[in-house]
């Protein structure tokens, strides 16, 4: 068992509330039982594609019915879907690739739509002016980013502060114990 299967089967663990102490570092779904379904469903949640390799490799595979849609070339029904999400790990790697892509798409296309909002809002306010309202709308940034350096700064400087005041509240309590204790 690799490293990354190891670490899989961990955190599957730790989701599913089971003892990793008690489990050996084999493939979950060559096992059978109420311990071995919570962590198959607990490895299918961490990490849908390594479940998938785990259940070809404990035996399972693709159905009759799903390697027929899959010859049509059609639309596949959401059973065959099911079916390779369960047993194809390139199926699912590519799921969530895809996934991951639409969801930055879309969380790009929100920035820019707000971006647009704000420069709309700024020309109006500059009477239609889109130079002076790029150049305020930088100068806002500008300052915005200024203003959370010296948030994050003096975030840094008051925990660096807490660290200090703690171990002087240490070093005072070390040197009492020795006074009392002689």
């Amino acid at each position: 068992m690799t490293s990354q299967e190891i670490q899989v089967l961990f955190k599957a663990c730790r989701e599913a509330g089971i003892d990793a102490s008690k489990i050996t570092p084999s493939n979950p779904f060559e096992k059978s039982g109420s311990t071995a379904s919570l962590l198959q469903a607990a490895v299918a949640m961490v990490d849908p594609a390594q479940a998938a390799r785990w259940r070809v490799a404990a035996g399972g595979g693709l159905s009759v019915a799903t390697l027929a849609e899959l010859e049509m070339n059609q639309q596949l029904s959401p059973r065959a879907q099911q079916d390779l999400w369960e047993h194809d790990p390139k199926f699912v790697d590519q799921f969530i690739k895809e996934r991951e892509q639409s969801e930055a798409a879309m969380i790009k296309e929100m920035e820019d739509g707000a971006a647009a909002t704000r420069l709309r809002n700024q020309m109006r306010q500059t009477g239609g002016n889109e130079e002076i309202a790029r150049r305020q709308l930088a100068e806002q940034d500008a300052a915005d980013q200024a203003r959370m350096l010296k948030k994050q700064e003096a975030a840094k400087h008051a925990q660096e502060f807490e660290q200090r005041m703690a171990k002087k509240r240490q070093e005072s309590i070390r040197l009492a114990g020795v006074m009392n204790n002689g």
